[in-house]
């Protein structure tokens, strides 16, 4: 059997609720610093931002500042909750 590497996406990066009706998102503070510094993101590469609440927008990036990153919104939809539910405590 053939051992196969899995597949890495794009990166995601997380935004507050609300952050993802504009055509143009700014990563800045610590995902600004990481999607900057840490991943080193260059101007066309694809990077996904999330809401956490399911929502997802596929971006690329249009350009990179020291610790921040301009992002262009491509498509934004939504994934739903996974079935079931479950809860741990």
């Amino acid at each position: 059997m053939e051992w196969l590497a899995p597949v890495a996406g794009p990166p995601v990066f997380l935004v507050p609720p609300g952050s993802l009706d504009a055509e143009v998102i700014t990563l800045s503070g610590p995902e600004g610093h990481h999607a900057a510094a840490v991943r080193r993101l260059r101007p066309g590469e694809r990077a996904d931002v999330s809401d956490g609440a399911g929502t997802i927008a596929e971006c690329a990036v249009l350009s990179v500042d020291r610790d921040s990153v301009a992002l262009s919104v491509r498509s934004v939809h939504t994934v739903p909750a996974p079935e079931p539910r479950i809860t741990v405590v």
